[in-house]
């Protein structure tokens, strides 16, 4: 009958632990690429599990004969066919298997994405029908890389990517194989991105997503349009002001690291953009670290202080461009409230959060002048000196030069004299306290 017909069509992609079992033997065993763009399909339809529109109806776009995903073919992917409509996708019901199909392609597809576009898979040679194809079509520009084959030689050997070292566009558009996996790498970022948005996650998964990030960070250079959402929802779980659990404070830490991470991966100047949105969420929560609440709110601001420290020690050029303009906007409020001396103009510049902002370009300029660099930020193992060393060479603006420091220097007469302003504005017996600040 028609509905026996539908329920064994809807079995048919009912994911089971022995088809996952299969799927993951297919894409990670025997390096196949449709077997990647299968389990692709599938984390793709667990990310999106908790969406109503999959609450309301299953029809979706087929595992193996789609694109694999809508945002694809609304950038323009390349090398893909057409979204065939009236096809299935897999669906879950098992919590078992929805957090093995996680776990599973959050540790181990990064080493698929090497395997295909820089490994041993990236020749074209052998292999399955899909990399035969791309092989193909990959000969009219076998020239124009050879040319760059040099540079390239040591990520060619190696199994794991430096997390903390960019991998060129270019390098990865060697690769026979790249035009096909391009649109299914970027479903794959974006449904991450929209399972570490989705609200209502426990912090450990969120911990487990974010540390799992760190291997992707680098192929990020050629997504330009998934670098700077995910940079805002990094920021925004980084700053988060309802949760101060310990283990949210994990999450804040790893939400961090992939901050720095993208500042240092990602190519100028998107550095900037990193600097900005972190000063200001700090500015912004920095409104609520009073007095009533110091056992709560301050050693999240105090950690989220050593956080920007550690970022704008990275690009001094850079950091001297914001730097003086935020300087410069406290000074103007100091400026109004000496000329109008009004209570909307003084509560502007005696609140906590200027105060806070205050000793942050302190903290900030201090480790500048005082060549300490990252001592002040939250201690990891990528903040090894040589390593900093590596990195100045990718940051714009040339990172880390004598010169650029002196130009932070610079800052600490304004902003002294912005401090003594301060102190000096209302000099009464009621304001002491502040001037222990």
């Amino acid at each position: 009958s028609k509905s026996e017909q539908e329920k064994e069509e809807d079995d048919s992609f009912l994911l089971t632990p022995a088809r996952l079992t299969s799927l993951e033997t297919s894409a990670f065993t025997s390096h196949s690429i449709k077997g990647l763009k299968r389990i692709l399909a599938a984390y793709r339809t667990a990310c999106h599990l908790g969406d109503p529109s999959k609450q309301e109806s299953k029809k979706g776009v087929r595992d193996d004969e789609s694109d694999g995903d809508d945002d694809g073919d609304e950038n323009g992917a390349r090398g893909t066919k057409k979204r065939k409509k009236n096809k299935r996708e897999f669906y879950i019901t098992s919590p078992v298997v929805f957090d093995r199909l996680m776990a599973t392609c959050l540790m181990n597809c990064q080493e698929e994405f090497h395997y295909h576009l820089l490994g041993d898979g990236s020749s074209g040679k052998g292999g399955t029908k899909d990399s035969k194809k791309a092989n193909k079509s990959k000969k009219s520009n076998k020239d124009d890389s050879d040319s760059d084959s040099d540079d390239d030689g040591n990520t060619q050997t190696n199994t794991h990517t430096d997390e903390n070292k960019p991998i060129h566009p270019r390098q990865l558009q060697k690769s026979p194989h790249y035009n096909t996996l391009h649109p299914y790498m970027e479903s794959f970022f974006k449904s991450t991105l929209h399972l570490l948005t989705e609200t209502g996650k426990e912090p450990r998964l969120q911990k487990f997503v974010l540390s799992a990030l760190s291997k992707y960070i680098p192929y990020f250079s050629s997504f330009p349009r998934s670098s700077k959402p995910l940079l805002k929802a990094c920021v925004k779980l980084w700053s988060a002001p309802l949760d101060t659990s310990q283990d949210y404070q994990m999450v804040r830490l790893q939400a961090f690291l992939r901050i720095r991470q993208l500042a240092i991966t990602q190519p100028f100047p998107f550095i900037e953009e990193c600097l900005k949105t972190t000063y200001l969420s700090y500015a912004q929560r920095s409104k609520f670290g009073t007095a009533s609440n110091v056992t709560t709110v301050l050693p999240t601001l105090t950690f989220m202080g050593n956080c920007i420290v550690e970022l704008y020690t990275l690009d001094y050029a850079s950091a001297y461009q914001h730097a003086f303009v935020y300087i410069r906007q406290l000074a103007l409020h100091l400026r109004t409230a000496l000329m109008k001396k009004t209570p909307e103009s003084v509560s502007a510049v005696y609140c906590w959060q200027y105060v806070h902002c205050l000793k942050l370009w302190v903290a900030v300029l201090s480790a500048a002048v005082g060549g300490k660099g990252s001592t002040a930020s939250v201690a990891h193992d990528d903040d090894d000196g040589e390593e900093n060393e590596r990195n100045d060479a990718k940051l714009g603006g040339g990172a880390g030069k004598d010169d650029e420091a002196n130009l932070l220097k610079s800052l600490v007469y304004p902003l002294t004299e912005i401090i003594l302003g301060t102190v000096r504005l209302i000099p009464i017996a009621r304001y002491v306290p502040l001037r222990l600040h």
